[in-house]
């Protein structure tokens, strides 16, 4: 079994130069979102960010899992499960992001399963699928499970639905 661990942090909590040469996984709620993040992305953390300034309306928040430096291989490919995993709890949750257009890579989640037929990410600290401005940090870890069951991958985890507001 692979085991993954991700501390997620609020944007509004991180301090600038933690990012410098960061590698992780992000997720933005811009000014317009209300229940639903508004985009799932891993990479250098404050290149990412700049990137996605021009493109999302102000003012953000969201949440940062900071996993390595930029000369980590391990880290990006652990960014690149972290973000594929966490899209598709939000998929199975009805808390897709409202910009991402495709699944997530998956390369990193084939290798893993060569060598360990089982992934396990435990997330810490904030749940990053919470609204903001509503969150609080976790009691326990959230734990997203893909095994492969004879063939078909199976992902389990222990999030619940998203709360519809009235």
């Amino acid at each position: 079994m692979e085991i993954i661990k991700a501390s997620f942090d609020r944007l509004t909590e991180i301090r600038f130069v933690n990012l410098l040469r960061a590698v992780g996984v992000y997720v933005i709620w811009d000014g317009r979102a209300r229940a639903r993040p508004t985009y799932i992305g891993e990479g250098e953390l404050l290149k990412r960010l700049a990137e996605h300034e021009t493109r999302f309306v102000p003012p953000f928040d969201g949440y940062v899992a900071i996993l390595g430096n930029g000369s980590s291989r391990t880290a990006k490919r652990n960014a690149e499960i972290i973000e594929s995993l966490l899209l598709a709890v939000a998929e199975d949750t009805d808390r897709f992001p409202t910009c991402n257009m495709a699944p997530g890579k998956t390369t990193g989640l084939d290798r893993v399963f060569r060598s360990h037929g089982v992934l396990r990410v435990s997330v810490a600290g904030y749940d990053p699928l919470a609204i903001p401005w509503q969150s609080r940090r976790l009691r326990a870890a959230k734990v997203i499970r893909l095994e492969d069951k004879g063939g078909t991958l199976h992902l389990s985890h222990n999030w619940r639905l998203r709360r519809l507001q009235s």
